[in-house]
């Protein structure tokens, strides 16, 4: 279950790490993986957030969450929480891009 707390958590994050759809046209492979090059290239930006997101989600300390593979955390959250993925389908389809 995907928390507000946790959703407010997501939001600053991609914020702060200003993750755009620049092709909305895009098929949703070539938008997700645009999306995937922004997220490794920018994610130093949002390290503190990112922490505390992982420390959230899994009840570990943000040191904890600071040596949990990302891979690893990714591929859980994704499987394990489709709110996840009912908050970023509704976000893009609330900004008009799908």
């Amino acid at each position: 279950m995907l928390t507000v707390r946790q959703g407010i958590m997501l939001s600053a994050i991609i914020d702060k790490m200003d993750l755009k759809v620049t092709d909305p046209k895009g098929t949703q492979a070539e938008v997700g993986a645009d999306l995937m090059m922004q997220f490794v290239r920018r994610i130093h930006r949002a390290g503190d957030e990112i922490y505390a997101f992982v420390a959230d989600v899994r009840k570990i300390s943000p040191e904890e969450a600071a040596e949990t593979n990302l891979i690893e955390f990714l591929k859980e959250l994704v499987a394990g929480q489709p709110d996840i993925l009912r908050f970023f389908a509704s976000a893009v389809k609330s900004a008009g891009l799908e």
